[in-house]
């Protein structure tokens, strides 16, 4: 977007346009709200990231996103401490994986024909609230609207202008893109998570029609160690004296803390901005999309009523979603406590097999298996928090 067709005002404005910012984009622009989505890179970008879409996620959505999706998962193939391998099969999708470069730019260019001006290669550079206005200043120009969201991903520059989301956790990841070709047998059904080998941390591996997502992560894990179990789980899938012709990336996902403020005035957060990752999984696909849905009502309802404060989203989130979220930390710690113990389970129990895939299909939550704990649950749940 230059200068010349810098749009000077709208009714909101949207500061970065992955998953959340395009959805929230593309769900005000259905509801006639003048939006205007920006984004600091070109389109199509490169977006480090695993890249898997939750059925849950998938269906909320609202609209088709069967054209970028690139496998269709229905099984996970195990390793504890890169050992002990299993594999567990589901009869219905457990999740879908996506190149981030494509289905980013689908969703936004979604987004702009539902009419959001969108305009990329657009930086953020700073913000100022003027009466009942909010001048936003980018590399373009200025736009004034009543509203901001910030959907500016884990380093927020929005956030930090406004002061919210300070000190989040973080989960530390190194993220590998391999050629298919260079593991030829693996099934493209079939993701691989190998747990255990490095306290609150875990590996994986994403299939996509050309490529494999190979990552290591986890939460408040030194970041050296965590560079070593990544190469030494790709040491199980290539030769240990070989230079991989592929590179290594990092990248950090926050967690939000304490339920600490993700809205200050005429603004708010959504997605990573937010910090709303699952703690166990460090996913955030389903947080992007489903706060994306929970803003985009706020906001129409705030437009209506001419609101000088959007605190009923951080409201919102804290009821429908943050629940949710501090069960899941609570479980990440229950599990690395013993994972030798849940692999085995997982293994052997077609019970605890099915209770897991219905979490990842968000068919169950954690929140849900902590209600049927009943008051040592609740009891565990404040002890975590």
């Amino acid at each position: 977007m230059n200068p010349r067709s810098f749009p000077k005002t709208a009714d909101v404005v949207v500061v970065g346009a992955g998953p959340a910012g395009s959805l929230l984009a593309y769900r005000l622009a259905q509801a006639g709200v003048d939006v205007v989505l920006l984004d600091k890179a070109r389109f199509p970008r490169g977006k480090t990231c695993g890249g898997g879409v939750s059925v849950r996620a998938q269906k909320l959505i609202p609209f088709d996103i069967s054209s970028v999706i690139e496998e269709t998962i229905t099984g996970i193939s195990f390793t504890r401490k890169l050992e002990d391998a299993f594999t567990r099969r589901y009869p219905e999708p457990l999740l879908f994986t996506v190149r981030r470069e494509p289905f980013d730019e689908f969703l936004a260019r979604r987004a702009e024909e539902a009419g959001a001006r969108f305009g990329d290669g657009t930086p953020f550079l700073s913000m100022e609230s003027k009466g009942g206005w909010v001048e936003l200043e980018t590399a373009a120009g200025v736009c004034a609207a009543p509203y901001v969201v910030g959907a500016d991903g884990a380093q927020s520059p929005v956030a930090r202008k406004t002061g919210l989301l300070s000190a989040p956790a973080w989960i530390l990841a190194v993220h590998s893109e391999a050629p298919a070709s260079l593991v030829p047998d693996w099934d493209p059904s079939l993701i691989h998570i190998d747990w255990g080998s490095l306290g609150r941390c875990y590996a994986y591996l994403f299939p996509k029609k050309l490529s494999l997502s190979l990552g290591a992560g986890g939460f408040a894990g030194p970041a050296g160690k965590i560079k070593g179990y990544q190469r030494a789980f790709l040491e199980t899938r290539f030769r240990r004296d070989q230079t991989f012709p592929f590179s290594a990336a990092g990248f950090m996902i926050p967690l939000r803390k304490h339920r600490s403020p993700i809205q200050a005035g005429r603004c708010l957060l959504v997605g990573d901005a937010a910090g709303l990752a699952d703690p166990f999984t460090g996913e955030g696909i389903f947080s992007a999309v489903k706060s994306a849905e929970i803003a985009a009502s706020v906001v129409q309802d705030a437009l209506r009523n001419r609101w000088d404060s959007l605190e009923p989203y951080q409201e919102a989130i804290d009821r429908e979603l943050m629940p949710e979220w501090e069960c899941s930390r609570l479980f990440r710690e229950l599990f690395h406590l013993r994972p030798s113990y849940f692999h085995r389970k997982i293994a052997s129990r077609d019970r605890w097999w099915k209770a897991m895939a219905k979490v990842l299909r968000g068919e169950k939550t954690f929140l849900d298996i902590k209600r049927k704990l009943g008051p040592l649950g609740s009891l565990l749940l404040r002890m975590a928090r």
